[in-house]
């Protein structure tokens, strides 16, 4: 895709659990996120993208490897990347490119997963000192799984050694007890550290992966940025009965008193907080983006931006993310290259996060032929070219293989089915052999709030059978897991 002599440069950004929905580009019209605007308004939006697997550490080890995670084998956030897995820094790595990973990775164990430079959340708790009590007291009693401790799976207590073993599990993260100043925020202080590897290896040419963890919890944007009040946010009923409706699996975290004038006061509360980390996300991209541009390395790079799964902004009476609604599971992906990708586009292809590696390698004309496993994305580059592509013809998404009762999403031009492979766990009295299997079947662009599950509906039963057997052909193809146990007490993604 280059068109001069010089190898073309890559600047992936990544964020952690950003709603599509929480960007103004893609239509909403409270938060404010000029730097990112801007970016889509240079380059190509994608509106039907999605998330691979809904949760941290397998999301992203699909997007670096371009292998959904039945094959990475990452199937949890507890769960380390295999050591023989390759990621696009290897391939980049063999290429000649200065390959740097600055961010949130998540990696579980202390693997570099090919990238010659690495910053992580160690380097940030070096960089805070005793000013780490302030980070990890902000993210709640709860450990968030957004790095604290640093390398999860050396948990012993589930909890972070920052915090009162003694303090009670509550949802601290919406009062925390400090805030830090802007410039000691993990997303400035990354921000920084990539700056001046772009200055210090702008003669290379470059694969940079910059990973922030905002809008994530910690619910403590810097003071100049918590500027938005609950009262001005977004109101988001609830529906009697809908989360009755929503199989167990797929509703894991509902938000607190859901439904009652304390529970919206609560996710009034979460949506300010949300949309302070999302404006200061946006600004710490955007000194990213100056940076580039002062450097004169705008011409040539290649940037991507992408989230590794959103959020369900108490949707369905839902926080977080861990299923397959338009929320948690739709992601934004914006892509820019001045010149060679059309400034201002909007597409509707459909990508999934295994097609972004080898969307990447394309590009620079990284030759994958010695490869020594196979890749289940596909290059979505004919789209940056021409946005009115189709892409592929359906995304792919999986949960809860560490579980033992794994779901499926299939995610065609028209509609999303979901394939629960084990029964639905039986209520409280019922008995085991009463639990019957759920199936799920939207039409999202007739029903954007996914309020109507269709699988259920007898005038629907040819595209729901037509819609399952091409998804359990498609996950036996893969090899797949489709013998699921039913344990004796449910078990709740991590």
């Amino acid at each position: 895709m280059s068109t001069n002599s010089r190898p073309l440069n890559v600047l992936w950004l990544m964020s952690d659990q950003h709603s599509s929905r929480a960007l103004g580009c893609y239509g909403n019209t409270i938060v404010q996120t000029p730097r990112l605007d801007r970016l889509a308004g240079e380059g190509v939006t994608f509106e039907h993208a999605y998330c691979s697997y809904p949760v941290c550490v397998p999301a992203r080890f699909t997007m670096l490897t371009g292998r959904y995670p039945h094959h990475h084998g990452s199937v949890g956030n507890r769960t380390p990347l295999p050591l023989r897995e390759r990621t696009a820094a290897h391939h980049f790595s063999q290429a000649g490119y200065a390959t740097a990973f600055l961010g949130k990775m998540h990696p579980v164990d202390a693997q570099t997963h090919g990238f010659d430079y690495y910053v992580d959340m160690g380097h940030y708790y070096d960089y805070l000192g005793p000013k780490t009590r302030v980070f990890t007291e902000a993210m709640g009693a709860d450990d968030s799984g957004s790095g604290s401790p640093w390398l999860t799976m050396y948990f012993e207590r589930d909890r972070s050694p920052w915090v009162d073993p003694k303090a009670p599990r509550q949802l601290l993260e919406l009062n925390p007890p400090e805030v830090l100043d802007e410039p000691d925020h993990f997303e400035s202080f990354i921000a920084r550290e990539t700056i001046r590897f772009l200055s210090e290896y702008r003669d290379e040419p470059l694969f940079t992966v910059v990973s922030f963890l905002k809008p994530h919890n910690p619910f403590a944007p810097p003071r100049e940025y918590d500027t938005y009040r609950p009262e001005d946010m977004p109101d988001v009923p609830v529906i009697p009965g809908d989360l009755e409706r929503v199989p167990r699996q797929a509703r894991p975290k509902p938000y607190p008193g859901a439904g009652t004038p304390d529970g919206d006061a609560w996710q009034r509360r979460f949506m300010a907080k949300y949309y302070g980390n999302v404006t200061h996300l946006d600004a710490c991209v955007g000194r990213v983006l100056d940076a580039l541009e002062a450097l004169g390395l705008a011409e040539n790079t290649l940037v991507l931006y992408t989230t590794d799964h959103g959020d369900m902004q108490n949707e369905h009476g839902l926080r977080a993310k861990f299923n397959f609604f338009e929320p948690s599971a739709n992601i934004p992906l914006i892509a820019r290259l001045p010149g060679r990708i059309p400034a201002g586009q909007r597409t509707a292809a459909l990508v999934d996060q295994a097609d972004f590696a080898p969307t990447l390698l394309e590009a620079c004309g990284v030759d994958l032929a010695a490869r020594s496993q196979p890749l289940d994305g596909a290059s979505f580059l004919p789209v940056l070219h021409d946005p009115s592509q189709p892409g592929k013809e359906f995304a792919f998404g999986e949960f809860a293989l560490d579980t033992g009762r794994p779901f499926y999403m299939r995610r065609d031009a028209r509609w999303k089915y979901i394939y629960y492979t084990a029964p639905e766990p039986p209520a409280m009295g019922e008995q085991v052999a009463a639990a019957k299997p759920a199936e799920e079947l939207y039409e999202p662009e007739a029903d954007p709030g996914e309020m109507r599950n269709l699988a259920g509906d007898p005038a629907y039963s040819a595209v729901v059978a037509e819609q399952r057997a091409k998804l359990l052909a498609y996950v036996e193809a893969q090899g797949a897991p489709l013998a699921p146990f039913v344990p004796a007490v449910p078990l709740e993604p991590d």
